[in-house]
């Protein structure tokens, strides 16, 4: 019987049902193990205490955002304003700090542009019958557009904060304790409730999830505010932890967070097996990608060629096949 038992679970089928956790957890253990073992034959080991602390507030800052757009990214939908948004926001509560005294008050004018981005953004790619990338990308070159001739008009690339102790962001356990209760958070909207179990079913297959009487609309915009309320708090993490804003702050994240959720085992296409582990499990692969990688001498530019080489061959494991090799 336990010789039954052990074939069946490791069996052909058992493996393909389980891919995307095989994938997830395989990948951050992988990493952990080489780059333990060749971090510091190369000279400095990645757990040494400035490695750890660079890698420490990088996966923070990513798994806030991938965490925040887990809901996002369960629907089937995606957003590329990321990191617009989180540069935009920066800014705005250093310049207001930097004249107030306090960053309370561009915390909440963040909040209140990143709730009016939300609502654009789920209720348009069903109201107009477009994919919600459509808007997404529309607010990515618009809040680019604004950050750009703030900096103009600052004379500027950059501006640090000033009128505020920003070391409470740099302390490792406050950024945990915020990464922890996030993903507590999260978790439980998402797994135990039935705006979690909805929102993996329009992924499944939005046509019978309207059919059934879920609201996409309502469900699409309230995935999205919750996310715009996460990319403020990576926000202000990325803003305190530098201590300053510029106009290149958020670059790139809109395709870190897309990056870290595949590598954790997350189908590009949503549906219920969407997890909130992957966003942990996928920030932490790719932060350490990003981390030990150099260490150990590869040029950045080939980081980034092995860093999307993985990505591929994560995707063709965790994507959905009925329908062609790429998911829908």
């Amino acid at each position: 019987m336990e010789q039954t038992a052990t074939v069946k679970i490791f069996s052909k089928d058992w493996f393909r049902t389980h891919a995307s956790s095989i994938a997830g957890y395989g990948g951050v253990l992988f990493c952990i193990i080489f780059f333990s073992i060749t971090t510091p034959i190369a000279g400095q080991s990645i757990w040494s205490g400035e490695k750890l602390a660079t890698l420490i507030s990088d996966v923070i800052v990513l798994a806030i955002l991938s965490v925040g757009a887990v809901f996002v990214y369960s629907l089937g939908s995606m957003d590329i304003s990321i990191g617009k948004q989180v540069g935009l926001y920066a800014t705005i509560m250093v310049a207001i700090a930097n004249s107030t005294g306090s960053l309370i008050l561009g915390i909440v004018i963040s909040l209140a542009i990143s709730v009016v981005i939300g609502i654009v953004n789920g209720a348009t790619g069903e109201l107009l019958h477009i994919h919600s990338v459509i808007s997404s990308l529309v607010f990515m070159m618009v809040l680019g557009g604004i950050s750009t001739i703030i900096y103009s008009s600052m004379g500027s690339r950059n501006v640090a904060l000033k009128t505020i102790d920003h070391h409470i962001f740099k302390n490792t356990w406050v950024m945990v304790a915020v990464l922890v209760i996030e993903v507590l958070i999260v978790s439980f909207l998402f797994n135990y409730t039935k705006f979690g179990k909805n929102a993996k079913a329009i992924g499944a297959n939005p046509v019978a999830a309207q059919q059934s009487g879920i609201n996409l609309v309502k469900y699409k915009v309230i995935a999205y505010v919750i996310m715009g309320v996460f990319v403020v708090v990576a926000a202000i993490f990325q803003m305190g932890y530098t201590g300053s804003a510029s106009d290149s702050t958020g670059t790139g994240f809109e395709m870190n967070v897309m990056v870290a959720l595949i590598l954790g085992g997350m189908p590009l296409s949503g549906g219920m097996k969407s997890r909130v582990s992957c966003a942990v499990l996928g920030s932490f692969t790719f932060s350490l990608l990003n981390v030990g990688l150099p260490i150990i001498g590869i040029p950045v530019n080939t980081v980034n060629l092995i860093k999307g080489i993985i990505f591929i061959i994560v995707v063709l494991i965790t994507c959905r096949k009925s329908r062609g090799i790429l998911p829908r």
